[in-house]
């Protein structure tokens, strides 16, 4: 495991991949010029303010679609790998997931309006073809564009078992372990089945459940976040001091090489912010491309705001909890710190609380996944198999309740950054099809 480690953070995870999400959101950000913060107020007008089109047998409505793109996002990486940026990266890391979301809601529009440009309608009334579509247009010759797009199939299947599904049932069985004493292979069957219940339903039938778990679930979970804050309020100033400064620190650890404080902060910002929001994985697009919206860039525009919500507010939420009760000075570990500062906040109900919240997000990120999982499947494969793989996708889920925990993550970070890749290139080389028309 130290090869993969090492793996992640000098390669996948290294100096070009941070240069690869970094320069995507920048040049998306120019092309829709700065549209994620010049025109917001008209991005939350022509989403949540207008009406949309409902849904129907073959396509769901906007906001579900919304919801099943925040289910798939708001994880555990919304509350545990904030605090593991934290501890590796300093309060610094969360200015650079910032900077990561603002460029990435750019990033997120243009692969959702290439995802609503090049979307098919297959014979069953799902919707297909993307994002391959895109990546083989991109790359041109018939040959290189069919790996690309199979190279990015293949790595989102090894993804889907591990940031959308070991990593997140892992953090769950974790935590409600921890906390009320649930053995972690029940949490293991009871996922199982709540998989085996919902897959086969497709996005017509998660939708239907995100549209309404999702945004009790978020309020629950940021009024509990916001009676942390409030508690410790007058330490709020503080910590914005230290994220500023030490997100640009040029001090060594440990006799380190000068800078590399500043490089940790980016590094972990940059991967936990992915690892929440999935701007640039290409991920959400086989979500948002069963939208019935009209028109490329309403698509896109709902895709900003999906990342606007998980990482500028919800993991924003989480982070100043961490830090405002000082948490991050009393463990190193993502739960722990995070059940340190609720418990400062909401006393012993604090464990009942953050675990049940860990596993509502961790089984909504679970079942999100098993839609992008099914489409790589199916486009590799074919229909008649996609039982296989949803077998294989609920043994995963119970395998990820009881197994090490450092494992699932550093597979998670592999497949995160080998699938971006393609996705990630194939947006840039398409850029000049992205308009924001608004």
């Amino acid at each position: 495991m130290e090869i993969l480690q090492w793996i992640n953070e000098n390669i996948i995870w290294g100096i070009p991949a941070l240069l690869l999400f970094a320069g995507s959101g920048i040049i998306f950000t120019i092309r829709t010029r700065g549209m994620q913060v010049l025109k917001f107020p008209t991005i939350i007008k022509r989403t949540l303010l207008t009406k949309q089109p409902e849904s129907d047998g073959k396509k769901v409505s906007p906001f579900r679609t919304l919801t099943a793109a925040l289910g798939a996002t708001v994880g555990t990486g919304n509350i545990i790998a904030i605090g593991s940026a934290i501890a590796i990266g300093g309060p610094g890391a969360i200015f650079w997931m910032w900077i990561s979301a603002l460029l990435g809601m750019a990033t997120s529009f243009a692969e959702n309006y290439l995802g609503a440009k090049y979307r098919t309608v297959q014979s069953d009334g799902l919707t297909g073809g993307v994002p391959f579509a895109y990546i083989k247009k991109a790359f041109g010759g018939k040959k290189i564009g069919t790996f690309f797009a199979a190279m990015f199939a293949v790595c989102c299947i090894g993804a889907s078992f591990g940031i959308g599904n070991m990593a997140q049932i892992n953090s769950a069985s974790m935590a409600l372990e921890r906390c009320l004493n649930v053995p972690l292979w029940v949490t293991g069957i009871i996922c199982a089945v709540v998989i085996a219940l919902i897959a086969p339903g497709g996005i017509h039938r998660l939708s239907k459940i995100t549209a309404w778990l999702i945004p009790i679930a978020s309020a629950g979970y940021l009024l509990g976040c916001l009676a942390v804050i409030i508690m410790n309020y007058e330490k709020v100033p503080d910590v914005f001091v230290s994220i500023f400064s030490e997100a640009f620190s040029l001090k060594s650890v440990g006799g380190g090489t000068v800078g590399i404080v500043m490089l940790e902060a980016m590094k972990w910002g940059v991967k936990r912010g992915v690892f929440s929001n999935e701007a640039g994985l290409g991920s959400s697009v086989m979500i948002n491309a069963n939208s019935s919206a009209e028109h490329h860039h309403t698509q896109g525009m709902w895709a900003m705001l999906s990342v606007f919500i998980d990482t500028i507010i919800i993991c924003t939420m989480t982070a100043l909890c961490i830090l405002t009760s000082g948490a991050d000075k009393l463990s190193s570990t993502g739960f722990d710190m995070a059940l340190i500062a609720f418990e400062d906040g909401l006393g012993s109900f604090a464990g009942a609380f953050l675990s049940i919240a860990t596993f509502i997000f961790a089984l909504t990120t679970v079942t999100g996944w098993w839609i992008y999982g099914r489409s790589c499947f199916v486009y590799l494969f074919s229909k008649k198999w996609v039982g296989v793989y949803l077998a294989i996708f609920v043994i995963t889920a119970f395998v990820g309740a009881v197994i090490q925990a450092q494992v699932v993550w550093d597979v998670s970070d592999l497949f995160n950054g080998l699938m971006a890749i393609p996705n990630l290139v194939a947006i840039i080389l398409l850029r000049k099809e992205v308009k924001a028309d608004i």
